[in-house]
């Protein structure tokens, strides 16, 4: 019997500031989608989902490259030893995490699928592909639905962590909220139109690498300043107060890949 996912609602309030929050991001950014990297093969996207893990999307494209260079093919990399995957992988960060992550996905797949590839996801319904997919080694929720949404162009809306630091700084998540629980994925995808996801998760993640930083984000030059709590409220201060102290509980152990 499956386990039943822990329901997540968000706020009315919370759902009008997703839409104006789309509506802002789309006239500041009008979805780059080519600045970020993402491949249209599923199993070249969800190497590329590992291989972006805590690494911002310049540093990821010039690490894809290093890899594609090192391994013509995902044979290549799958024969290889650790050590030289993690070699081309060091300009990233956590190289070893992410060498041990990738290789494992590789062998799952050849396993599961008797080939190296992922196309068989194509004739697969979206809740049977992502379960697939987030049983491989490596991938969460996130992971999953990138594939689903650049690669098999299905209408999913994956939360990274730049999606889910905006949320919480602009008051739509409680600051209390766990990255890594799957009703709050849930939640956020159902609360955006289909048809907007792939737009909005992309001006988001822009949004988060330009503006709205990890540390020392740039609130003036912010198209969604009115909207945000930690910008507009009288407690701006004692909200960026408890996001920074709550950071830490949020971030996945390095040991531990799952993009």
């Amino acid at each position: 019997m499956a386990r039943k996912i822990p329901s997540i609602r968000l706020t009315k309030a919370a759902k009008h500031k997703l839409i104006e929050f789309d509506r802002l991001l789309d006239r500041e950014y009008g979805a780059p989608f080519r600045e970020l990297g993402n491949k249209s093969d599923p199993l070249d996207e969800a190497i590329y989902i590992i291989l972006s893990f805590q690494t911002d999307v310049r540093r990821a494209q010039k690490v894809w490259r290093e890899l594609s260079s090192a391994f013509p093919s995902w044979e290549d990399m799958l024969e290889a030893p650790l050590p030289r995957i993690a070699k081309a992988l060091r300009a990233g960060g956590l190289q070893k995490q992410k060498a041990r992550a990738m290789k494992n996905l590789l062998r799952a797949v050849a396993e599961d699928a008797g080939a190296l590839s992922l196309d068989m996801l194509r004739d697969m319904s979206d809740q049977d592909a992502e379960r697939f997919l987030t049983q491989l080694p490596g991938l969460s929720w996130k992971g999953a639905r990138c594939v689903l949404l650049y690669s098999l162009d299905r209408d999913a809306f994956p939360v990274d962590i730049n999606t889910f630091r905006i949320f919480r700084r602009a008051g739509i998540l409680p600051l209390k909220s766990v990255y890594r629980r799957r009703g709050l994925h849930d939640a956020l995808q159902q609360s955006v139109p289909p048809d907007r996801r792939k737009r909005f998760h992309i001006n988001l993640v822009v949004h988060g690498q330009r503006t709205c930083l990890p540390k020392s984000p740039n609130c003036d030059a912010c198209a969604v300043r009115s909207l945000c709590a930690k910008r507009s409220s009288p407690a701006a201060s004692l909200h960026a107060h408890r996001l920074r102290s709550t950071t830490k509980s949020t971030s996945q152990p390095a040991s531990a890949v799952a993009a």
